[in-house]
């Protein structure tokens, strides 16, 4: 249903005007692979619901979009439509608009989705960090040919981890600082690929080849600290509306279950599909003891008593969280050190 005193089909006006406008936006910078791809997804769910199980997709491009697409499975087309509205409207303000496009303004009384008599809606809501994994994943699909020849048309200002931001919180504030570290990290490995030319006494697609394992390690570390993130939020979401009830927090037991930890274990069986790249199934093996953690606490028929489960089993593994994953994130490292050394040698030798 669509509700807040607008009427039905103002939401699918609202959405196509939208539509046709960014089919001519005109952004000051391009726009990453991984925003493209969640306007994509978000536009195709809409339109046409849930992506089928198979789709024979011939090149690269198509099946990153097929997996963005997937990944919106279960967003009911209403509130897909006013996701594409917020999705649009950050793009415009993060990219920017050249020239002097007259904007249509997403109406202040965008329409709320209510899920009426339909307890199953609030699985609907998948926060922005979960939608991300998709994307993220075919992001890390990238050959080092494909990342060498994206480099070659890339400069410095408008690199694709300089344009990222935290997912998991509001960006530049506290909770945030993990994703940004990362980001920032992230960041100066990509610059250090765009500005070797001419400084180190290496060929630069030597010296790209030898980073681009660091840059799908470190997407795929972005992709396991997302769902551990969520995964401590929504712990933390459940404390308070524990101790100071749903009245006062703006939260419910029954959405915090939901809109995070079921999609949270959804976004670790995503990792762990056999089509996705190698890193990134690593990492979904390395955060797939929460599936386990979530099906533990799911096991008592009251929800209070199993979303006192979920905190405390995530307190009692906080050392596998804390200690365990980051170590093996500097095993990663160590590895992508070692295979970009080889990656350089073949680029080196031309093979």
């Amino acid at each position: 249903m669509v509700d807040s005193g607008t009427p039905n089909g103002d939401l699918g006006g609202v959405f196509r005007q939208k539509t046709a406008f960014m089919k001519t936006w005109k952004p000051e910078s391009s726009p990453s692979n991984r925003d493209r791809l969640e306007l994509y997804a978000l536009h195709k769910q809409a339109i046409s619901g849930d992506a089928p199980e198979n789709l024979a997709c011939q090149t690269a491009a198509e099946r990153a979009k097929f997996q963005a697409w997937r990944g919106k499975s279960g967003v009911r087309m209403e509130e897909a439509m006013q996701l594409y509205l917020q999705e649009a409207d950050r793009q415009i303000r993060v990219y920017g608009m050249s020239g002097t496009s007259s904007l249509p303004q997403t109406p202040q009384s965008t329409p709320a989705i209510d899920g009426g008599n339909d307890s199953s809606f609030a699985a609907a809501s998948q926060p922005r960090g979960l939608a991300a994994i998709p994307l993220l994943c075919a992001a890390a699909s990238e050959s080092r040919q494909a990342y060498l020849r994206r480099l070659a048309q890339t400069t410095t200002p408008n690199s694709w981890w300089s344009r990222q931001e935290a997912l998991c919180a509001v960006p530049h504030t506290f909770g945030a600082l993990p994703e940004t570290m990362l980001l920032k990290t992230a960041a100066l490995v990509e610059y250090v690929s765009l500005s070797c030319d001419g400084v180190i006494p290496l060929p630069a697609a030597v010296v790209q080849s030898f980073l681009w394992p660091f840059h799908n390690v470190l997407l795929c570390v972005w992709m396991g600290l997302i769902v551990v993130l969520t995964a401590f939020t929504a712990a933390w979401d459940i404390l308070q509306t524990l101790i100071w009830g749903s009245r006062r927090t703006g939260l419910s037991l029954s959405g915090i279950w939901n809109d995070q930890v079921v999609w949270s274990a959804q976004s670790v069986n995503v990792l762990t599909e056999s089509h996705q790249p190698l890193t990134a199934r690593v990492v979904g093996l390395l955060v797939l003891p929460y599936t386990v953690l979530v099906t533990l606490s799911r096991m008592p028929p009251s929800e209070l008593v199993a979303s006192v489960a979920y905190a405390a089993l995530l307190g009692f593994t906080w050392w596998y969280w804390v200690i365990v994953l980051p170590w093996m994130t500097w095993m990663l490292l160590c590895a992508a050190t070692v295979s970009g050394s080889c990656f350089a040698m073949i680029e080196l030798a031309g093979v």
